[in-house]
């Protein structure tokens, strides 16, 4: 609109920048597929946006995985720290879009994602800075 300043664009991460909801989905069912535990046909969509202490106590809660939330989540994130290392799934233009728009106005990242994930993501991309 004419006249108004755009004063910063704000990314998301998961769905915007790396394609990672079937990442997401394959390792936390790897988790109960160890444990022989049947996965909820809902469950999948359910977890979609939560925060790691949401999802780790549904996948401990309702799909019973075992262990403490805590303990679920940190085996969950390492493994997907394990999957960014041997690909990033980046989204085609991602990074073009991101380094664009950054030489014009100051960049954000909002996610639910953990900080280590997040982190990841930024240095393997190269858009750490």
């Amino acid at each position: 609109m004419p006249g108004d300043a755009m004063a910063a664009v704000v990314f998301d991460l998961d769905g915007v920048l790396v394609e990672s909801e079937e990442l997401w989905d394959e390792v936390r069912r790897g988790l109960a597929a160890e444990a022989a535990l049947s996965w909820p046909a809902e469950a999948t969509q359910a977890m979609q946006g939560m925060s790691t202490p949401e999802w780790s106590a549904y996948l401990t809660g309702v799909v019973g995985v075992p262990g403490r939330p805590e303990e679920v989540a940190a085996t969950v994130v390492d493994r997907m720290v394990a999957r960014y290392a041997s690909g990033l799934p980046l989204l085609p233009g991602a990074v073009e879009v991101v380094e664009r728009l950054g030489s014009r106005w100051p960049l954000g990242l909002a996610s639910s994602s953990p900080r280590r994930l997040i982190d990841i993501v930024l240095e393997r991309a190269g858009l750490a800075g």
